[in-house]
């Protein structure tokens, strides 16, 4: 059997699902990933193609359609929801339908699994009769239905109806999510999150001291260096080591640091970052946040943008981390609490014990396989 992986350009939405790309693999499927090619490089070992735009290039021809940087970071804007529906359906599908049709049209799979955000695919699925998988890697959001009408109207455009997927896998468990939700029926495959890795072992630098280290990452594109300094600033005065993540934009230098206290680095697979600390700073993607629940650490987050308030209120209100302002008095105090409040180490260990209890990545790419008729309609 063949798959082919679908994504939004964007590392947090391709990282969540490489597991599941990766047994496929192992269960001796072909498997090829299309993604913009600055995300090759996360998951070498799987077999990539190149689709554009990029994330930069969506971004720029949004704004361009509505005249002003409505996607800008801290923008206030009443057009920031339209656009940014607007970016993930139909200007992204003006941008990239006709290349991905012509790569299924060449690759011929027998599936597609695609990327929560990823609104392209279902156009194409629809178009060439591919059954679809959709994976859902983040909590439900209150403009969930307004997304889907985006994607109507890329239909429409196109004289299509909407898919019905195959299957759904759920990673974003139910139990952290905060919006109702439909119930989930049988096509709905739970996946256990796994902490993205890879065979390379990552050059990171050993602290010396006894201090507790706790991680900070705003996530693989940092946007926001004044915001990554101060929350180091409020690790530090919390008494612990900091182990910093600069991502791919920002070079660990740009970090202001005790040269005894903080270790910064680029981009390193998480899995192998979350084996050195005690606890998790972040801003609240949903992948950092389920590896780091995935290992039992507690988590202070500093939410910036689109769901990540959503993430940050979920995992605090089941008690495994704390919401804490940008400011770094306000990052100690959180600091603090995750290091020394045991109710959040037991919330964080309780999550970690749920989310062990779901279908490994193997076991759902095989419940998927023997739904997948074994012959593609593009021929």
């Amino acid at each position: 059997m063949k798959a082919l992986f679908t994504t939004f350009p964007a590392y947090g939405h391709l990282l969540p699902m490489v597991p599941l790309a990766r047994a496929a693999v192992a269960a001796g499927d072909q498997v090829v990933v299309a993604a913009s090619k600055e995300l090759h490089g996360t998951a070498g070992d799987l077999t990539m193609r190149d689709l554009g735009p990029s994330l930069p290039v969506v971004l720029a021809e949004t704004n361009n359609r509505f005249g002003e940087d409505v996607l800008g970071y801290r923008v206030d804007s009443s057009k920031l929801l339209e656009a940014t529906v607007a970016m993930f359906t139909t200007v992204r599908a003006d941008m990239a339908f006709d290349a991905l049709r012509a790569l299924v049209t060449d690759e011929r799979p027998d599936v597609i699994v695609a990327e929560m955000w990823d609104y392209v695919a279902p156009l194409v699925a629809r178009q060439l009769g591919i059954p679809l998988v959709t994976f859902v890697h983040s909590p439900a959001t209150a403009v969930d239905e307004t997304l889907r009408a985006g994607l109507v109207r890329a239909l429409t455009q196109r004289e299509l109806t909407a898919p019905a997927p195959l299957a759904t896998v759920q990673l974003w468990p139910e139990w952290l999510e905060s919006e109702p939700t439909a119930p989930r029926g049988e096509a709905t495959l739970a996946i256990r999150a796994t902490p993205h890795d890879t065979a390379e072992v990552a050059d990171i630098p050993a602290f010396d001291g006894t201090r507790p280290v706790v991680l900070v990452t705003l996530g693989t594109v940092v946007e926001d260096l004044t915001l990554l300094n101060a929350a180091v600033r409020g690790v530090l005065d919390a008494g612990a080591d900091a182990l910093v993540t600069t991502g791919f934009t920002v070079p660990p230098e740009a970090v202001e640091s005790d040269p005894g206290r903080v270790r910064a680095v680029p981009f390193v697979p998480i899995g192998q970052l979350l084996d050195r600390v005690q606890a998790v700073v972040a801003a609240g993607g949903s992948g950092t946040t389920l590896a780091a629940l995935s290992r039992g650490l507690p988590m202070a987050f500093v939410p910036r943008i689109a769901n990540q308030p959503i993430v940050a209120a979920a995992v605090a209100g089941f008690g495994a981390g704390v919401v804490s302002g940008e400011d770094p008095a306000d990052v100690t105090s959180s600091v603090r609490t995750m290091l020394h409040e045991p109710g959040l180490r037991a919330g964080a260990q309780a999550a970690s014990e749920r989310l062990a209890g779901r279908p490994s990545p193997d076991e759902v790419w095989s419940a998927l396989r023997e739904r997948v008729p074994h012959t593609s309609a593009v021929r």
